[in-house]
């Protein structure tokens, strides 16, 4: 299920497209407003895959509220939908994913959803994972390491933490067995990631990881293995 924020100032039309929008399968709207700021409040809550953004908002323009949230969610796909064509030139620098002018093409909007519905559901890149009342796509390369928790576990990526409603146990089978390893009972972690190992007691190391502040711990048992699997991915 792909997730979508909506930011569109002109109600009536902002009922009209979030209506298209859930007729098309895969799509759950989160959010919706009229409020540029509060978009990028929720963009930075919610984490959406999709964001839908009208030029012209309340308080804070659509292409302002693309700017900020390049910065923190870089694979977001933005889609504009505005009376004003100037804008294009602003939109090819945001990377939108398309810019639709009105009045809505419901046939050119619906292309670029299944268009990205498509990348996003590409099997090989990407792995559905029960979140809550939903599922969320991750990127299996994106995530630093996964940490038990009870019998549900955490995601780790460079940006948030993800809880998930699979066990440790559930992830290890699914995610790719050649990049990730178990690194102790409540660890599973991306040897891609790893940037240095210091010892922590006499039984664990403790993992530090590239451009991540959170931390995970090898069992001392488990050194020599995971010292063999690091020197098979490199030099590989």
């Amino acid at each position: 299920m792909l997730r979508v924020v909506v930011a569109e100032d002109d109600e009536i039309f902002r009922r009209q497209l979030i209506e298209f929008l859930k007729k098309i399968d895969g799509i759950s709207v989160e959010y919706f407003t009229d409020d540029g700021r509060e978009a990028l409040e929720a963009l930075n809550k919610i984490k959406p895959e999709i964001a839908i953004l009208d030029i012209e908002l309340f308080r804070m323009s659509g292409i302002e509220v693309a700017k900020k949230v390049r910065e923190t969610m870089p694979f977001l796909e933005i889609i504009f939908i505005t009376s004003f064509e100037e804008y294009i030139k602003e939109a090819v620098k945001l990377y939108a994913s398309d810019y639709i002018e009105k009045p809505l093409k419901e046939e050119r909007l619906r292309e670029t959803i299944e268009r990205i519905k498509k990348r996003f559901l590409n099997i090989e890149n990407y792995l559905p994972v029960p979140v809550k009342d939903n599922m969320r796509l991750i990127n299996p390369r994106e995530v630093y390491f996964v940490q038990a928790k009870k019998k549900r576990s955490v995601i780790y990526t460079g940006e948030e933490k993800i809880e998930c409603d699979y066990s440790l146990k559930e992830l290890e089978e699914i995610l790719p067995g050649d990049i990730f390893f178990r690194t102790n009972r409540s660890y599973l972690v991306n040897i891609l990631k790893v940037e240095a190992l210091k010892e922590k007691n006499r039984t664990s190391f403790e993992i530090t990881f590239k451009g991540c502040a959170f931390k995970a711990y090898l069992s001392k048992d488990l050194y020599q293995e995971f010292r063999k699997r690091v020197k098979e991915i490199y030099r590989n």
